[in-house]
């Protein structure tokens, strides 16, 4: 599996993936979400391109789960308050 799919109350669908990062190919969980107002966000968490970096990536991306995938939406909003001043909310659909 490299992809699971939160149906989130507060959210709406949150899609996690373990992937690679398109310019250096290190290893990382990439979460998207579509916040109301605005278009598709997403954030990363990435490791060191190598065997235990790949290890731990896995580890993270098995470990997700809905919860730990909406604490992560909240911390980007946290991160990025003038989302919220300008629309960034729940999304309702």
């Amino acid at each position: 599996m490299f992809a699971k799919l939160f149906e989130s109350p507060k959210y709406g669908q949150i899609l996690a993936k373990l992937d690679t990062h398109h310019e250096d190919h290190t290893p990382e969980v990439r979460f998207y979400v579509k916040p109301k107002n605005f278009g598709v966000c997403s954030f990363a968490l990435s490791f060191k391109d190598d065997g235990q970096g790949w290890d731990l990536a896995e580890k993270a991306f098995e470990k997700t789960d809905l919860a730990l995938a909406e604490e992560g939406v909240a911390g980007m909003f946290r991160d990025f308050p003038i989302a919220v001043e300008f629309g960034g909310e729940a999304n309702d659909e």
